[in-house]
C-alpha cells in the first residue's frame, strides 16, 4: 500500500454529511459537506428522518469532493466512515428501507412494554446482560415497532445503523463494526459480540437474524461496487471500513491510544472520552463503556446533553450583536464573543451556570441554573459562564470516572467546532489543572475515521504507526496558577453544592408543572 498517500473520511452527523480527504500525513487535502434535512415529528418527542436523504446526501457529498480532488484515483487508499449512534433504518431483503429512520434525538418509549415470558424473566434475574433490562426495554424503538408498527417489523430482515446502510449501499453486505454499536442492541460488551442466548433477543423486540454480519474495527467490510462508484463519484473497488461511531473516532482522530490521555469534544453533545483496554462499568449510568474504534479496548464515556449546543443558543436568543459584527468582519460570531469575554475574569464576577438545558440519562429532574446576578453582569457574562459550567460539569464527570475506576489524566485534547475558542479551551486548562492541546484539525472524528480506514486498508500496520503519522497538535494551553485557584474552590465549595441544594427545588417543578413527565 506504499503508493496509496490518500483516505477519504465520511462523517454522518446530525445536521451535515462531511467528505474529507486526508493525505498520510493528517493534512485535510480537501473536503465538502450537504446538510441534512432537519428531522420531523409526528408526535411530541419523536424525530424521525427520510433515510433517502442520508444517502442523497452523502452522494452529494462525495461527488462534491471528487470534483475538488486533482490526484489520481489510484492514489487513494480506502474510505472510512463514522456517524451518530443509535440512528437507525429498518430495511427489507434487499436493503431497502421500510419507514423513516428514527434519530438517536427520538424520546418515544414503550410505556407498557408486553411482559416477559418464564424462560426470558429467569435470565435475566442471572447477571448475564450488560446494562438494565428495565431501561433497554422502555427505550428499545425496535420493540416499539414490533408492538406499534406490526406490518413493517414482519417485512423487516434487518435493523441497521446509519454505517451499516452506508456499508450495504457501498458494498451489498450486511455488515457493521463492532465500534459502533452499544447496549440497546442485545451486545455482549465484555466480549465485543451479539449475545448467543437467543432469549436475551425478546427484551429488544429482536430476533438474532436482524442483526449484521459484526466485524472488528479495523477489519474491510467490502469494496465499493460499480453501481455505487457512478452513483458516489467515489472509485470503483475502494475498501470500505467502519472503524468506530463519532465520539469513538473522535477519540481516535485526537490520538488518544492510552488512558492518560482524555478527549473533550466540544459538541451538541459535549463528551469527554478516554480509552481503556479494561471493561468498566457504573451501575449509576454517570459514565458508559462502550466498544472503542481500535479493537479490543473500550470507550469510557461521559457527556453533558445540549453541551456546546448551549453557545448556538446563546447566539441565537442573546447574540444578534456580536453575530452582525462578525458579518461585517468576516468571522464567526465565536471570535467575536471570545474577544468581548476574555476580559472577564474567572468567576464571572459572581456569576455560576449548571448547564443542564438538557437533562442527562441518570436524572430526568435536572434542569440548568444561573445563580449569582448583580447589576454588573452583562450578555457576555452569561456567554462566559456557559464556558465555565461546562467546564465544571466536565471536571466533576471526570472525578467521578477517577473514583471509580482509578485512571488518573495527564493530558487533555479537544475537537468540535467549541474548540476553536481559545478561551474555551483555556478555561478548560484552568478548571481540570491540566495541559489542553488544540489539535491539528477541529475534525477529529474524520480523522478517527479516515485512520481507521488507513489501518484496515494496510496502509499503516498499526493504530500507532498511523496515530504518529496522522495525528498532531498545534497549540497547546497550560493552566493559569492564579486562575486555577480561584476554579478550583468555586468547584469544591460551590459548584458541586449548587445542584444538591436545587435538586429538591427541580422535583417539585416537576411534580406542579408536569414538566419533566415522570419517567416509568
Amino acid at each position: 500500500m506504499a503508493d496509496k498517500k490518500y483516505v477519504i473520511a465520511i462523517d454522518s452527523g446530525t445536521q451535515n454529511i462531511r467528505a474529507i480527504l486526508f493525505d498520510r500525513n493528517g493534512n485535510e487535502v480537501a473536503s465538502a459537506q450537504a446538510p441534512i434535512e432537519p428531522y420531523f415529528s409526528l408526535h411530541p418527542g419523536w424525530a424521525e428522518q427520510d433515510p433517502a436523504d442520508y444517502w442523497t446526501k452523502l452522494c452529494r457529498a462525495t461527488r462534491a469532493l471528487m470534483k475538488k480532488v486533482k490526484i489520481s484515483p489510484e492514489a487513494i487508499g480506502a474510505v472510512g466512515i463514522t456517524s451518530q449512534r443509535t440512528t437507525f433504518i429498518t430495511v427489507d431483503r434487499d436493503g431497502k428501507p421500510l419507514r423513516p429512520a428514527i434519530v438517536w434525538l427520538d424520546q418515544r418509549k414503550n410505556e407498557n412494554p408486553p411482559p416477559l415470558s418464564l424462560a426470558a424473566r429467569a435470565v435475566f434475574s442471572l447477571p448475564v446482560i450488560s446494562g438494565p433490562i428495565d431501561y433497554v426495554r422502555q427505550n428499545s424503538k425496535y420493540l416499539w415497532i414490533k408492538c406499534n408498527e406490526p406490518e413493517v417489523y414482519r417485512k423487516t430482515a434487518r435493523f441497521m445503523l446509519i454505517t451499516g446502510w452506508f456499508v450495504k449501499k457501498f458494498t451489498g453486505e450486511f455488515r457493521e463494526s463492532r465500534g459502533m454499536v452499544n447496549v440497546l442492541w442485545p451486545i455482549d460488551l465484555k466480549k465485543f459480540d451479539w449475545y448467543t442466548q437467543k432469549i436475551i433477543y425478546e427484551a429488544f423486540g429482536l430476533v438474532p437474524e436482524h442483526l449484521p454480519e459484526l466485524c472488528d474495527q479495523d477489519r474491510v467490510l467490502g469494496h465499493i461496487t460499480k453501481s455505487a462508484s457512478r452513483e458516489t463519484g467515489l472509485p470503483e473497488g475502494l475498501p470500505v471500513v467502519v472503524g468506530g461511531g463519532d465520539k469513538q473516532s473522535e477519540l481516535l482522530g485526537a490520538g488518544g491510544l492510552d488512558s492518560r490521555t482524555g478527549v473533550i469534544s466540544f459538541g451538541t453533545l459535549t463528551t469527554l472520552d478516554i480509552i481503556t483496554r479494561k471493561y468498566v462499568s457504573d451501575k449509576q449510568w454517570r459514565f458508559f463503556a462502550w466498544p472503542g474504534a481500535v479493537p479490543g479496548t473500550w470507550n469510557i464515556e461521559t457527556y453533558i446533553n445540549r453541551g456546546f449546543w448551549m453557545v448556538t443558543w446563546f447566539k441565537q436568543e442573546f447574540g444578534l450583536r456580536e453575530a452582525i459584527e462578525a458579518e461585517k468582519r468576516g468571522v464567526d460570531p465565536e471570535t467575536v464573543l471570545d474577544e468581548v469575554i476574555r476580559a472577564i475574569p474567572p468567576g464571572c464576577m459572581g456569576l455560576m451556570l449548571q448547564p443542564h438545558w438538557g437533562a442527562p440519562a441518570n436524572d430526568q429532574f435536572a434542569k440548568g441554573s444561573i445563580i449569582g446576578f448583580g447589576d454588573v453582569h452583562t450578555r457576555a457574562h452569561i456567554y462566559r459562564a456557559i464556558l465555565e459550567g461546562l467546564g465544571f460539569e466536565l471536571r466533576r464527570l471526570y472525578e467521578i470516572i477517577r473514583s471509580e475506576t482509578g485512571i488518573t489524566l495527564e493530558e487533555l485534547r479537544v475537537g468540535g467546532g467549541g474548540s476553536k475558542s481559545d478561551v474555551a479551551v483555556q478555561i478548560a486548562a484552568d478548571i481540570f489543572d491540566l495541559p489542553v492541546s488544540r489539535m491539528n484539525t477541529s475534525e477529529i472524528g474524520s480523522l478517527g475515521a479516515a485512520l481507521s480506514a488507513a489501518v484496515g486498508s494496510g496502509m499503516f500496520s498499526s493504530f500507532e504507526e498511523a496515530v504518529s503519522s496522522m495525528v498532531r497538535k498545534v497549540r497547546t494551553f497550560t493552566p493559569n496558577p492564579v486562575s486555577q485557584r480561584i476554579y478550583n474552590e468555586l468547584f469544591h465549595r460551590v459548584y458541586l453544592r449548587t445542584y444538591e441544594k436545587l435538586e429538591p427545588l427541580y422535583k417539585d417543578i416537576a411534580s406542579i408543572t408536569g414538566y419533566p413527565a415522570p419517567r416509568n
